[in-house]
């Protein structure tokens, strides 16, 4: 078309009116197609591009190119001088700002009315559009608005967000108790071979005729074992198999201390056995000890017993007597001279005032045991020798 060529005097033109208006023009990054409706204007005239650019002999008449650009700089000033003119109270902090939508719904409306313009300015008459369009340059690069999405659609993605939070809060909620079980056994399983938990400390309390060589073993044994593993229970076991010691009990202090209580066996008696050396019992007829002379503590049994070694249990009538000055009263203990028991297996016992009990044999000590208090009583000051509760009745010599 004869419009897209531009001659050398409409590029001065257009030098001319944009030096006029200080206009800067910069690429388009939106390209709005309107109907050209000066186009149709312009032609209805019946002026042709020869007659617009001029006659050289005459004044110079704009070319129709720059009538528009020219229409199209006037008609933007108007729209902004209306704008400001119309709200004139309002405060430009509080004005809000116009959407892109607007922005560019005001330039084409601009540009359809400069169009407008520029043809009645060039004398045509309005006529019917001639299907041309035209190509505005806007400067509005914010790009279509996007649609709201519907309700429904915002509630169900809003439904499924919160779906997959709740079960990535229970998967992390499983992996958590997961991981704190692993990292308990990673730290008990760190704790059983570290030394810093070992036994190196091992206190004793109640020891006093323990032999000291099997209790040293013994606490040998347990230094340097984990405390939470070492085999308490056979260290009590052992402990307990020294002659003197009833009862044993361990107890663990953390980090490394260990408690060793021991209940000690009391000596009630010793008798002498066939190789000569006296065996020390108590009420349970556990040999305690083998020693070689007479202790003054215990009360002696008379006889000959059994060659046994410490840590041994005696049988009767030796132990039958050791049960006998257990179960004794107090006054009657204090009157304690000696038990003895004879070859044929009878025990009997010597009093102070040279009194003799006879208790035959070693059964049923409780009843013959009555009967010799009550008989004692019986008599009084009354002077007797022997008591003989053997046969079960008590019986005055």
């Amino acid at each position: 078309m004869e419009d897209d060529w531009v001659s050398d005097d409409v590029r001065a033109e257009l030098d001319e009116v944009f030096a006029e208006t200080d206009a800067l023009t910069r690429p388009s990054r939106r390209i709005v197609l309107g109907d050209d409706s000066s186009d149709s204007s312009a032609e209805s005239g019946g002026k042709s591009d020869t007659e617009s650019r001029g006659d050289s002999t005459g004044p110079r008449r704009p070319s129709l190119l720059a009538r528009r650009v020219r229409g199209l700089l006037r008609r933007d000033d108007s729209d902004e001088t209306d704008e400001t003119d119309e709200t004139p109270a309002k405060s430009p902090a509080k004005t809000p700002a116009k959407p892109a939508a607007s922005r560019t719904a005001t330039t084409q409306s601009s540009a359809k009315t400069s169009g407008a313009s520029s043809g009645a300015s060039s004398g045509g008459s309005s006529g019917s559009s001639s299907g041309k369009k035209r190509v505005v340059i806007s400067d509005d690069d914010s790009g279509p608005v996007p649609a709201a999405a519907p309700a429904g659609a915002s509630r169900f993605r809003q439904r499924r967000i919160a779906i997959r939070r709740a079960a990535g809060l229970r998967r992390l909620r499983w992996f958590s108790v997961v991981g704190i079980a692993v990292a308990a056994v990673l730290v008990f399983l760190l704790l059983l071979t570290s030394p810093i938990l070992s036994i190196r400390n091992v206190e004793v309390e109640g020891n006093v005729y323990a032999d000291p060589t099997m209790l040293g073993e013994v606490i040998s044994d347990l230094k340097g074992e984990p405390i939470l593993t070492a085999d308490l229970h056979g260290a009590e076991t052992r402990l307990e198999s020294i002659p003197w010691v009833r009862e044993a009990s361990l107890s663990t202090h953390l980090p490394s201390r260990v408690l060793i209580q021991i209940v000690e066996r009391r000596p009630i008696a010793f008798y002498r056995a066939v190789d000569g050396f006296n065996r020390v019992i108590d009420r349970d007829g556990r040999v305690l000890d083998v020693i070689q002379g007479d202790p003054v503590d215990y009360f002696p049994i008379r006889g000959t017993g059994p060659n046994l070694s410490a840590g041994d249990t005696v049988g009767q009538p030796f132990l039958g007597a050791a049960q006998l000055i257990n179960a004794l009263p107090a006054d009657l203990l204090a009157r304690l001279i000696a038990m003895a028991v004879s070859a044929d297996g009878d025990v009997s016992m010597s009093l102070t005032d040279e009194v003799e009990v006879l208790f035959g044999r070693p059964n049923d000590f409780q009843t013959k045991l009555v009967g010799v208090v009550n008989e004692i009583k019986k008599q009084g000051s009354n002077k007797y020798a022997i008591i003989d509760v053997s046969s079960g009745e008590p019986s005055v010599r």
